[in-house]
């Protein structure tokens, strides 16, 4: 074996070390799980950086990472909660909004008449309907409002069906579990569930507006701040932008 065959073996197995223990760890809202995969996809195409996900409620994981979870970026469905981390001293400065999410009422049943908009809950092919937790979950927190804003709270309260997070919410629509759910417009295009059943969405003006915040932890900027920071430039890029307008977030 020559020389020049062996420093080229030792400057490839270099490089395999360096990208395979290059990581940046992400947690992530649950309505984020379908945009987040193409997102993560491009990301480590782009820079050689692998991204752990977990994903769940943004309450969830606000407690997550006040338990001390090693997670480098925290993206919400709701500011507030990353806003929390900030003034408890968890994240590195105040939170960024980087997309607006949608609410819509997504059901699988073609005899569920969406013309008549929020008062198709009340026919009688509805009898179970999924929200997010409102205690945990910001599209939990904006159906609520809905059902308040339009009065019909007190007359369905009897058929809503709590789940766990948006991602649960989606699984029950999917499943026919529930004959209809509240949750994110993001669902509509992911490539599983692209095309399946009937939605329309809910006016603005029913709820208060979902802007989606992230921000950098003290964990990433401790222990792993150049791929954080990559991270979280990335999700303000061009391109990044564009997969979330491609999901249905409105981008600013």
């Amino acid at each position: 074996m020559n020389r020049l065959l062996i420093l080229l073996i030792l400057v490839l197995a270099s490089a395999c070390q360096s990208s395979k223990g290059s990581k940046v760890t992400v947690a992530v809202a649950a309505n984020m799980q379908y945009a987040t995969q193409a997102l993560v996809e491009q990301f480590e195409r782009k820079y050689d950086i692998a991204v752990e996900v977990s994903s769940s409620s943004s309450g969830v994981l606000t407690t997550q990472i006040r338990q001390g979870a090693p997670f480098d970026i925290f993206m919400s469905a709701n500011i507030k909660y990353p806003n929390t981390l900030y003034e408890e001293g968890l994240a590195t400065s105040p939170p960024s909004t980087y997309a607006s999410g949608t609410l819509i009422l997504w059901t699988m049943n073609p005899e569920i008449d969406l013309k008549k908009g929020i008062s198709a809950l009340l026919g009688e092919p509805t009898q179970k309907i999924a929200l997010a937790n409102p205690e945990t979950a910001p599209y939990g927190i904006a159906a609520l409002e809905v059902l308040r804003h339009t009065q019909i709270y007190e007359v369905i309260a009897p058929k809503l069906v709590i789940g766990e997070s948006i991602a649960q919410v989606n699984q029950y629509v999917l499943s026919q579990t529930v004959d209809a759910g509240l949750t994110s417009k993001s669902v509509l295009f992911s490539p599983f569930v692209k095309n399946q059943g009937y939605y329309i969405e809910i006016p603005k003006s029913y709820y208060g507006s979902i802007d989606q915040g992230i921000v950098m932890l003290q964990h990433g900027k401790e222990k792993n701040p150049e791929n954080a920071k990559q991270f979280y430039q990335f999700m303000f890029s061009e391109e990044a932008q564009t997969i979330l307008s491609n999901y249905g977030y409105k981008i600013n």
